[in-house]
């Protein structure tokens, strides 16, 4: 009995290893996230497991359980997503830790990933890089995030729809020019295709169809530049959004200086400007 986690194809079926497939089709249940979806890609390889399970996190607790019993009883189970590596922005972390926990070791399958995909198309170092998946809604909390990843100085990579991307390019444009940006979408479909270049020169091309719909993996990286002085911008944007949230000069001062570089005599000088 094993437990399997089985990623699926992200647009071409092709890319669907056939030990995935196998795999499926000797498998008892079938978690995936949406049972329409995963119908879809089950019946095109005439994989039928005996039940399929729509899970979600918020059921673990209710499914667990049943997933405990039948790998005791010597059953395989799969665990899919929508599409790509499930897990990565998608359900899975909490029955994976159950299992665990039970002393059941889960299988991880190689397969397709947005997010490698995407990165090997960057032309940046990727030797390192760090995983955003999906920013906030909020625009203040989105200028924060940035302020203090950006400054890491390694491709941080990021899940957007079009709208979404339209505003990342805004914040970028207005508070961290110099930012390079590389923008992939529909990887292993017809349309697929990679944009590059600076917020700046970028932001002026969101008109054209390639940006207009899709869900794009973005991968950003700030330009090298001197910690002092150089991120007065996206200080003075934090500052203002600490403010707004009733924090106190400070409060904000000490919580810049303990993630910057920046002097506090310098911080405490734009904070004095904004709260004055």
């Amino acid at each position: 009995m094993s437990f399997y986690i089985v990623p699926t194809p992200i647009g071409n079926l092709k890319d669907f290893s056939s030990r995935s497939i196998d795999i499926l089709k000797n498998s008892h249940i079938i978690l995936c996230e949406k049972k329409e979806r995963a119908l879809k890609l089950l019946n095109y390889f005439e994989i039928k497991p005996t039940l399929l399970i729509a899970y979600h996190d918020d059921k673990c607790e209710k499914i667990a359980p049943q997933v405990i019993k039948e790998l005791e009883n010597k059953k395989d189970i799969s665990l899919i997503s929508d599409a790509g590596t499930p897990l990565i922005s998608d359900p899975g972390h909490r029955i994976i830790k159950i299992l665990v926990d039970k002393g059941i070791e889960p299988i991880s399958v190689p397969g397709p990933s947005s997010i490698i995909s995407a990165l090997i198309l960057t032309t940046l170092d990727i030797s390192n890089f760090l995983f955003l998946g999906f920013l906030p809604k909020n625009r203040n909390k989105i200028e924060k995030i940035l302020f203090d990843k950006l400054k890491l100085n390694v491709p941080l990579v990021i899940l957007l729809n079009s709208k979404e991307l339209t505003t990342l390019l805004d914040i970028l444009n207005k508070n961290f020019r110099g930012t390079f940006l590389s923008v992939t979408k529909e990887i292993s479909k017809i349309n697929e295709g990679t944009r590059r270049g600076m917020a700046e020169e970028m932001i002026n091309q969101t008109n054209e169809e390639f940006f207009n719909k899709g869900e794009f993996t973005v991968t950003i990286k700030g330009k090298e530049q001197e910690q002092e002085g150089a991120g007065l911008v996206e200080m003075s944007n934090l500052l203002k959004s600490l403010q707004s949230e009733g924090l106190t000069l400070k409060q904000s001062v000490e919580i810049i200086k303990n993630q910057s570089k920046i002097s506090k005599k310098v911080i405490y000088a734009e904070a004095l400007k904004i709260w004055n």
